[in-house]
């Protein structure tokens, strides 16, 4: 089903060159929980073609207060599954490819053989590292975030910076298992997210490139923080 008229509200901001190009891509999304799931609708709504989701998780009752692809009627659905039948009622022009498992590095080139960026909203740091290691390879550019309690963090990785390794190279695990996470931090940090990628999408310069953006939304500051 073709809706007539439904980016059209994206023309102040994108051009129709702009539309046909996110048409035309396919993003990864590693990760479908609370982070991963906000940047999918957000991709799905502004029009890319193609989502990749991977996860290897299940819906439960605790994602319920910020997971936006979580129901009282889908707990335990896998999450892929879950999300590839809320982004189909959104955008049935997007295509969504849902894969049930986690992210490992010698899966990454069947993983992303069709892939033009990789987001990243995983909450392992090794994993995550990994993850940058595959796109250097693949040269792929690569969003990153994280998120926890009332704080974020964001940043760009194109082929050859490293910015990950450099930010989160020497951790185990992120602090959002001590701190949990409320509705509010991954829609921020998604669309964020989402932003940056756009604009790699359509060729124009990110923000974040060799360098982070610190959240904190109990203060309500935002702090850039340059990588050496």
């Amino acid at each position: 089903m073709k809706l007539e008229g439904r980016y059209v509200r994206n023309r102040k901001t994108l051009s129709d060159e702009d539309q046909l190009k996110l048409s035309t891509s396919c993003v990864a999304i590693v990760g479908c929980g609370g982070l991963g799931g906000y940047i999918a609708e957000e991709l799905a709504r502004i029009g890319v073609g193609r989502l990749v989701l991977i996860d290897g998780d299940r819906l439960e009752v605790s994602n319920l207060n910020r997971q936006i692809m979580s129901s009282e009627l889908n707990i335990g659905q896998w999450k892929v599954e879950a999300a590839r039948d809320r982004l189909q009622s959104i955008n049935s022009e997007v295509q969504v490819e849902g894969i049930k498992g986690w992210f490992e590095e010698e899966k990454g080139p069947e993983l992303f053989r069709e892939v033009d960026l990789v987001c990243d909203a995983l909450d392992s740091l090794p994993t995550r590292v990994e993850l940058e290691r595959v796109c250097h390879q693949m040269k792929l550019p690569l969003v990153f975030a994280s998120i926890a309690g009332w704080f974020g963090q964001i940043g760009v990785s194109l082929p050859g910076d490293f910015s990950v390794l450099r930010l989160f190279g020497y951790g185990e695990k992120g602090v959002e298992s001590t701190w949990g996470n409320p509705a509010f931090t991954p829609a921020v940090l998604a669309s964020l997210s989402v932003a940056e990628t756009v604009k790699l999408l359509v060729g124009r310069q990110p923000s974040l490139r060799h360098a982070w953006l610190q959240v904190d939304l109990l203060s309500m500051e935002f702090e850039r923080f340059e990588i050496q």
